[in-house]
């Protein structure tokens, strides 16, 4: 069967690689000059006038995470190498707010909250 996916994003690149899977012939259609729909990469500047890529998917893939990594897997991405996973910190300019640790779950949490700094 030849099937044609519209769109370029997660959705449509997931349901293509499923469909690709199945042993259908697949096309994929997208109208934007950039692929990955909402989660594509944004070029930005620095206030030096320097540039940088920024990631415009994570608020957008947080929600299907586990099945965002397992789709990389199964186009031969490997997620450590491609992903730069860092602890949570939302932390204030005054040193205040919330920092984990790099440690497994609940101790990274536990330890977070337990130092966390301007909460009442």
């Amino acid at each position: 069967m030849k099937v044609a996916i519209v769109g370029a994003g997660w959705a449509g690149m997931a349901a293509a690689v499923h469909a690709a899977q199945a042993g259908h012939a697949v096309s994929v259609f997208e109208a934007s000059r950039t692929l990955g729909g909402r989660a594509r990469a944004v070029a930005g500047q620095r206030a030096d006038g320097s540039s940088l890529v920024l990631d415009n998917g994570q608020h957008i893939l947080i929600g299907a995470y586990a099945e965002c990594l397992r789709l990389m897997r199964a186009v031969g991405v490997t997620p450590d190498s491609a992903l730069l996973r860092l602890p949570l910190a939302l932390v204030f300019p005054d040193g205040s707010g919330l920092a984990l640790p790099d440690a497994p779950p609940p101790w990274d949490a536990l330890a977070g909250i337990a130092r966390a700094r301007g909460w009442s």
